[in-house]
């Protein structure tokens, strides 16, 4: 009886053994199957924002020798705040057109008092001709009499690429093929824009260049220019239609 009972404890502890070392196998095997299937998260990687192949000051210096080569480009002044203040009480609030190398084609939006009237010049050479705002009328009239005199946007566009200071580039200047540019310009420089200007006020500039020709797509002016601007006033210009075929013809 003594002999028997080693040799049964010993195949029951082998037969346990034998158990736990499948019942192991088992759970191992399928651990490995569970983290097989499990799904893999790809956690996402910030990328690095384009760098602009030149510096700030260079790529105004580019945009300003892209410009003056232009034959012809459209414009659009308009304001997200404010208005500019014209000769005669007259308050522009957009103004438009296409300019050629022989003058310009000038369509305006302003208000005189009350009444909001609609203006169009055409400038060829040394001559002007505006219409009559009631009326609508076309008749020549003498450069200087006109309100829109001190406009010259190939002046105004190749003064404010001279003259924008301290010009850097934002945290991601490039987006969407235009590369953005951030500085300062003297209010003198806009008198080709506005006529008469504080010649004490240094306003923001945002200028909005193609990232590859660096012709000037877009500049927004930040605060005051004109002595009756207030801190908030915001112009913008828009440029377009490079180089397109021009005609300038006599309205009369």
């Amino acid at each position: 009886m003594n002999t028997v009972r080693p040799k049964l404890r010993a195949q029951q502890i082998s037969k346990a053994l034998l158990v736990a070392v499948a019942l192991a196998v088992f759970a191992l095997a399928g651990c490995s199957r569970s983290s097989d299937t499990e799904p893999v998260t790809v956690q996402p990687t910030a990328t690095t924002p384009p760098v602009p192949p030149v510096t700030a000051p260079e790529a105004v210096a580019l945009a300003r020798e892209a410009m003056t080569d232009l034959a012809s480009f459209r414009f659009e002044l308009t304001h997200d705040s404010g208005f500019t203040a014209l000769s005669g009480g007259l308050e522009l609030s957009r103004a438009g057109g296409v300019v050629a190398q022989d003058g310009l084609d000038l369509e305006a939006e302003a208000k005189i008092g009350r009444a909001f009237v609609r203006i169009e010049a055409i400038v060829i050479d040394e001559q002007t001709w505006m219409t009559n705002p009631l009326t609508g009328a076309w008749s020549e009239i003498p450069p200087e009499d006109s309100p829109f005199s001190f406009l010259d946007p190939v002046k105004l566009v190749a003064d404010i690429l001279g003259d924008t200071r301290d010009a850097v580039f934002p945290d991601d200047p490039v987006s969407s093929n235009e590369l953005t540019v951030t500085g300062r310009i003297p209010a003198t420089t806009l008198a080709a824009l506005v006529g008469s200007v504080d010649p004490d006020a240094v306003p923001a500039v945002t200028l909005s260049l193609n990232a590859e020709t660096y012709l000037l797509n877009k500049i927004v002016i930040f605060g005051v220019a004109q002595p009756d601007d207030d801190e908030n006033t915001t112009r913008v210009i828009t440029l377009s239609e490079f180089d397109k075929p021009v005609s300038l013809e006599q309205p009369i």
